[in-house]
């Protein structure tokens, strides 16, 4: 059996809900530096597009964070 690498499972997920934040790649995938990955795989030709959501933490503060939608997969 091989090994799927972080890359594949952030391909993964985002076929399987169409988009990811780094709070869902970090709780599910193990995933710490999901910018870099999005990075990487736009490179390789995914067509990824980034929202700014905001939300509160668990103290309540407000923030910011990026949500990555897919838009296409390479051909």
């Amino acid at each position: 059996m091989s090994k799927v690498s972080k890359k594949q499972r952030v391909v993964n997920a985002l076929v399987d809900h169409g988009s990811i934040s780094p709070f869902y790649a970090f709780n599910h995938l193990g995933e710490t530096r999901l910018a870099a990955t999005i990075f990487k795989l736009k490179k390789e030709g995914y067509k990824i597009d980034t929202q700014i959501e905001n939300g509160k933490n668990k103290f309540g503060d407000e923030i910011s964070f990026a949500k990555y939608i897919l838009v296409e997969q390479p051909s």
